[in-house]
């Protein structure tokens, strides 16, 4: 079995060195990064960045989310891509996932990747248009994707029904859906993106505005037993408003400072989700808390998410709150192998990176007995890179962007060593799907602490997340690029 230690004292100074110059005169892909330090440094060096081998890597992943993308059918027909190997959910496309795949095709703009991103972006139209049981501007959390639908349109989008029933709408996603489409719109000047995003962001404005508390957005409805829509009795999620507030602040720009539905400009608006997450931050610890409890007001001190510390990043570019990147590695930074409680992992594996949250570490899981503390979310993972990318592109002429370029490469070398060995034997439609495409959502079941778990299943977003942070991606920003005063 392949060793997969990856050492950062095999990453040497003068490697890091050309990569900070390289980032510090503009907002470099890492791919790009990675290959101008190539250069400077002599081919015999053997601790030469591996610029080739991270572009064959993405070129992999791709490839991956093709087959994902095209596993029922091709072309131009309208669809979403499921998100996990059959192993998992089935044909599920959860809509969430297929944002971050939009996102990751729109980064490497060759011809074939923007159309594809367009017939995603079709799919999302589609599933808003025809959202069961309410067409309303929102959309479900899931759909199925590997039948067409009945309506005749030739559309692969059904309701994901029995036995899943995901029709819930989250904030969160919805905010990601739109932001997807309004970096189609940006990309293709197609006014249905910009008309899709609109509606959604209406509907997010009309059905989620919340005034208890530090304000914000509430964190969406659910679909009852009646097929009626009710508020979901959750708290307010950091996450959601955080993304939110990156998919206003694109409205306010792409509209020139306009207006919802009801009068208010995007503008303030999204400040009303800023609001929110700004009260959220717990500055004697230096992160974000994930939330408010059921009431709405009172502050949720637990479980501690990753999510809210990087995006919140990746969302702001504001270098008051780059703390909570360090709070991210410190806290929740872990490594599986083959001997930790309920791996997966076999032989020499070994993999570091990123947990979901702090109950993911738990070692007495109540809900979740057969999880892993040890588990490694590559999702997380790859979140933890875009953000230390942007962080060193803010950090021109500080010395802590070495460290930061470290920790990405350090994280890199790990997603490739979990791409090349992890997820033998799945399939998607029942056809083998190659091993060292894709990346596994975790590298063994993982707990979230919120009812729900990841596992090593070959995942759309977890691989759209790699795809976007090697490339120096940042979807919180319109353009994807990072920029800080």
């Amino acid at each position: 079995m392949t060793e997969h230690s990856v050492n950062k004292n095999d990453i040497s100074r003068g490697k890091l060195v050309a990569l900070a110059a390289a980032v510090a005169t503009a907002a470099l892909s890492f791919l790009a990064v990675t290959q101008s330090a190539q250069a400077q440094i002599p081919a015999s060096s053997g601790s030469a960045l591996q610029a080739a081998g991270y572009k064959t890597s993405a070129e992999k992943a791709y490839q991956f989310q093709n087959t994902m993308m095209d596993a029922y059918a091709s072309g131009s027909t309208v669809r979403l891509t499921q998100s996990y190997s059959d192993q998992a959910l089935g044909a599920t496309a959860f809509t969430y996932d297929n944002a971050v795949a939009i996102d990751a095709y729109l980064l490497r703009e060759s011809h074939d990747d923007v159309a594809r991103a367009e017939v995603l972006g079709n799919g999302l139209i589609y599933a808003q248009a025809t959202n069961f049981p309410f067409n309303d501007g929102r959309f479900a959390q899931a759909y199925f994707v590997n039948t067409p639908a009945p309506d005749g349109s030739g559309a692969y989008i059904t309701p994901a029904a029995f036995p899943f029933y995901f029709y819930g709408s989250a904030v969160g996603d919805q905010a990601w859906a739109g932001m997807a489409l309004a970096q189609l719109y940006r990309r293709t000047h197609q006014r249905q993106y910009l008309t899709a995003a609109l509606k959604v962001a209406n509907w997010i404005v009309a059905n989620t505005y919340n005034t208890l508390g530090p304000g914000g957005y509430s964190f969406g409805t659910f679909i009852n037993q009646f097929n009626q829509s009710v508020p979901s009795p959750n708290g307010k999620s950091t996450e959601h408003n955080i993304d939110t507030y990156a998919f206003f602040s694109m409205l306010a720009q792409i509209t020139h400072n306009g207006n919802a539905t009801n009068g208010a400009s995007w503008r303030s608006l999204a400040q009303h989700a800023l609001d929110f997450v700004l009260a959220m931050y717990n500055p004697a610890g230096g992160y974000f808390y994930t939330g408010t409890l059921g009431d709405q007001i009172t502050i949720n001190p637990s479980p501690i998410p990753e999510d809210c510390q990087v995006w919140s990043y990746l969302a702001l570019l504001n270098n008051r709150y780059a703390n909570t990147i360090d709070w991210a590695l410190a806290n929740l930074q872990t490594t599986d192998t083959a001997t930790a409680p309920h791996s997966s992992l076999t032989g020499s594996e070994k993999i570091t990176g990123i947990v979901f949250d702090t109950a993911s570490l738990s070692t007495n899981s109540a809900a979740y007995p057969f999880a892993d503390p040890n588990a490694v979310w590559l999702e997380g993972t790859a979140h933890s890179v875009a953000a230390l990318i942007a962080r060193a592109i803010a950090g021109r002429g500080s010395p802590s962007r070495f460290k930061d370029l470290e920790t990405v490469e350090f994280f890199v070398k790990n997603s490739e060593a979990a791409q090349s060995e992890l997820g033998a034997g799945q399939t998607v439609n029942a056809v083998a799907i190659p091993v060292g495409e894709g990346l596994v959502a975790s590298t063994s079941v993982m707990d979230t602490g919120f009812g729900y778990t990841y596992g090593p299943s070959l995942h759309i977003g977890a691989t759209g997340w790699y795809l976007i942070a090697i490339q120096g991606g940042n979807p919180f920003q319109l353009g994807y690029q990072s920029r800080t005063p």
